[in-house]
């Protein structure tokens, strides 16, 4: 399983034909990402897609310079335990 990235968007094809995401945007002239939404169909939940997804964003947000500002509940508990650096104070 790929995790691929798009404006606005890191998601992932599962094998069932749906797919998980996180959504975003970006303020460039802040360097922060900001993120919306981070969604997993519930027949897929609890076997750390989400986390996989999250890893992505923050290589993402490393190899560009961003911050990362969530208003995603999940990215928040993930940034909280992984990478409370890059948690944006503000957007």
């Amino acid at each position: 399983m790929e995790i691929k990235i798009e404006k606005g968007r890191i998601f992932l094809e599962l094998p069932n034909g749906e797919e998980a995401f996180i959504t975003f945007g970006v303020d460039e002239e802040k360097k922060v990402i900001v993120v919306s939404t981070t969604y997993v169909p519930e027949s897929q939940r609890g076997k750390g897609i989400a986390g996989k997804l999250s890893a992505k964003l923050v290589e993402f947000a490393d190899e560009n310079g961003y911050k990362i500002y969530p208003l995603c509940s999940y990215t928040q508990k993930y940034l909280e335990r992984k990478r409370p650096d890059l948690i944006a104070e503000n957007r």
